[in-house]
């Protein structure tokens, strides 16, 4: 079990009561959180919820989702963007809706405007190599949807094959 898992998992519960949801399955889990499929009696009928191990990742999502939401951004070239649901910040959980490839997950690792991190030109060229190697022939792509993300204050840093997600 990843550090975190448990406490994670409660904390997704009590959000699923506090929202009156019920559990649909287990989506998956990795090194940010624990991710559910809900049930409600509201629109969206099924949603997604990421119950978060670390409060700064589950800001940084949060946030993310608040400023596509107020750009009213669905999706980036083609590629769906899940729609900010619901939050709850003292459980550290964000409700939002399923989307289905293409399309652009999990929003943990990215930074707004001019709050991303310094790297030295190693670590960066390091990226871009594994961007090509993880995308091969898509890699031009994907790097255009990041320079979409990007003009919208958003960069995001964890790209990989798993959040980007070609049909």
């Amino acid at each position: 079990m990843i550090e975190g898992e448990d406490i994670a998992t409660r904390r997704f519960a009590a959000y699923l009561e506090r929202r009156n949801l019920r559990l649909a399955r287990f989506l998956g889990s990795g090194k940010d959180g624990v991710v559910y499929e809900v049930e409600s009696n509201a629109f969206p009928l099924f949603a997604a919820v990421k119950s978060f191990y670390h409060f700064a990742k589950f800001e940084r999502e949060r946030d993310v989702y608040l400023r596509l939401r107020e750009l009213k951004t669905r999706e980036v070239r083609d590629f769906a963007v899940p729609q900010l649901v619901a939050w709850d910040d003292g459980l550290m959980a964000i409700e939002m809706t399923m989307v289905g490839a293409p399309c652009i997950l999990d929003f943990a690792d990215a930074w707004l405007d001019d709050d991303v991190p310094e790297f030295p030109d190693e670590v960066w060229a390091d990226w871009h190599r594994k961007l090509d190697e993880d995308f091969e022939g898509r890699a031009a792509e994907v790097r255009r949807i990041l320079a979409v993300l990007s003009s919208h204050g958003v960069m995001l840093l964890d790209v990989h094959p798993g959040n980007i997600r070609f049909s």
